[in-house]
């Protein structure tokens, strides 16, 4: 009879070691999805959880979390993933014949489940059968083995009928055991991951378009859209952004835990809808059409001072009208809807979609699109927050009604038009004018489409005072500004505010960015040295 004092040490040791067989297979499971060979069902699980969401509790996460929000969603994936080996080991009872095995075979077709929601299908549906079966049975296979040591030192324990662990020649001891346990799942399982990174490095492109890629070495030069300017006398203060912002810099936000890995040979737009015929382009087709860079900055709805949500490049790409005039715009048209990879959705006004200055966007910065910033294409909207701008844009609806995509069914606006800010980048803290007595202050300012023509400081409660702005086309990006003051010692708050091309001054009232983006002025405290 099973000693019963001994049932909670038992089912703990069972935990222990199941877990361990999970996160072995995790561990193997994340080696082969960096090498592109398989999917990774903890980021599907919380893809799954991401999608399925209530819009209160989505908003909640981002307003109380901000974007570490998908940070913890994608750790407690990977955490309720691993626990459910020792949760399903123990329900299934490890008396049962090859417990492990079972557990492993749940695991399995929860994780094909997940791709299959997730859109794999046929051959590669066959192939994760490979790339996610052998693993599980892996895990599988090794849990039985370890269960059926702990299994033989309990039968051993008890012939023993001691108190205390004695050791037999040629067994395992139970801290010795599960010690092993411990450090073959670590090695196995980092060393996947780590084998995974490492021949994902060496393979090198797989594809002739690779994303982030030179333009020149795809598609012929593009028509600037403006002049560059000349270089002004302007200078912006030390901790202002550059004008334009690296790739590697450039803010990202998206509901997918990963971005899709797409390869531009099979990829295709198709225009379809209420329209006088269906298009449909290839990639070659896209690079094939009369292309034009423009300078734009992309904020996201989310954006607070601080945050780091806004920037601006040069985005390479075709007019989104020359492609409806191919397909012809049908009566009654009134927004678009536009999908992209991994099921996200949202819609633009007719009227935003033939403004020539919206792009069907394939380049960036002078390369194509990096994969997490919408490769192969993608839509730039000038004047609307980042969530209308659909990456890896798969498909373009046209209809006659309106439309709530993602984000609009969790509450967030569906006009989307871009606030005005202004933003006080520098000075923080404790300052020290310079030797001529003057402390920069310096900052941007942000209106979409409408541009800036003003931006004003005022210290404390005194008057607004006009900042220089830098000469520069205001049109569709960021304003850098800077003042130069003059403070005696003391403490000071500094305020900024901006006024935008239409003549329209900046809102005062202070709003969340739920629903409808942040408004308020921006004010920081100094002390002057």
């Amino acid at each position: 009879m099973r000693d019963q004092r001994r049932l909670p040490t038992g089912s703990t040791a069972v935990a222990f070691t199941a877990a361990a067989a999970g996160i072995l297979v995790a561990g193997l499971w994340a080696g082969l999805a960096q090498l592109g060979l398989a999917t990774y069902p903890p980021f599907d699980l919380a893809d799954l959880l991401i999608r399925a969401s209530p819009g209160g509790l989505a908003t909640w996460a981002i307003e109380t979390f901000g974007h570490t929000a998908k940070r913890l969603l994608l750790a407690g994936g990977v955490l309720l993933w691993v626990a459910a080996w020792p949760a399903l080991t123990l329900a299934v009872g490890r008396d049962r014949e090859r417990p492990g095995m079972i557990t492993a075979a749940i695991s399995f077709a929860a994780g094909f489940g997940l791709a299959w929601w997730d859109g794999a299908q046929g051959g590669q549906l066959a192939w994760l059968v490979i790339t996610l079966g052998l693993p599980a049975a892996l895990g599988g296979l090794l849990l039985d083995r370890w269960l059926a040591g702990l299994k033989a030192l309990d039968a051993e324990r008890t012939r023993e009928a001691s108190d205390h662990w004695i050791d037999q020649p040629g067994d395992y001891g139970r801290r010795e055991l599960l010690g092993r346990i411990a450090l073959l799942t670590l090695g196995l399982g980092l060393g996947g991951v780590a084998i995974g990174r490492a021949l994902s490095w060496l393979s090198g492109p797989e594809t002739p378009t690779e994303a982030g890629e030179p333009l020149a070495a795809v598609a012929a030069s593009p028509e600037p859209s403006v002049a560059t300017p000349a270089t002004s006398g302007f200078i912006a203060p030390d901790g202002v952004p550059p004008r334009y912002t690296d790739n590697a810099a450039f803010y990202r936000v998206d509901i997918s835990t990963r971005a899709p890995n797409i390869n531009q040979d099979s990829w295709s737009l198709t225009i379809a809808g209420q329209v006088d015929r269906e298009v449909v382009l290839a990639w070659q087709d896209l690079l094939a059409m009369p292309a034009v860079t423009q300078d734009g900055t992309l904020m996201c709805i989310s954006f607070t001072y601080d945050s780091g949500l806004i920037s601006t490049t040069h985005w390479t790409g075709v007019p989104l009208r020359d492609v409806l005039q191919r397909a012809g715009i049908g009566d009654g048209v009134a927004r678009l809807v536009c999908h992209g990879a991994g099921g996200y959705s949202d819609s633009i006004p007719l009227a935003k979609a033939l403004d020539p200055r919206t792009l069907l966007a394939y380049g960036m910065d002078g390369t194509t699109l990096p994969r997490n910033h919408g490769f192969p294409c993608r839509l730039y909207i000038p004047d609307l927050y980042g969530e209308k701008n659909v990456k890896w844009l798969e498909r373009i609806e046209l209809i006659d009604a309106d439309y709530r995509g993602y984000w609009q069914e969790r509450g967030w606006t569906n006009d989307a038009t871009i606030q005005i800010i202004s933003t006080i980048e520098t000075p923080r803290g404790t300052v020290t004018p310079g030797a001529d007595g003057i402390v920069p202050l310096g900052g941007i300012a942000f209106a979409g489409s409408r541009g800036i023509q003003l931006v004003e400081v005022r210290i404390d409660d005194g008057p607004w005072q006009p900042a220089e702005i830098e000469p520069y086309q205001p049109e569709l990006v960021w304003q850098r500004w800077r003042y130069d003051w003059r403070p005696a010692a003391g403490r000071y708050r500094v305020t900024a505010r901006a006024t935008d091309g239409t003549g329209a001054l900046q809102i005062a009232a202070e709003t969340d960015p739920h629903p409808d983006g942040m408004t308020g002025y921006q004010t920081v405290r100094l002390e002057v040295a």
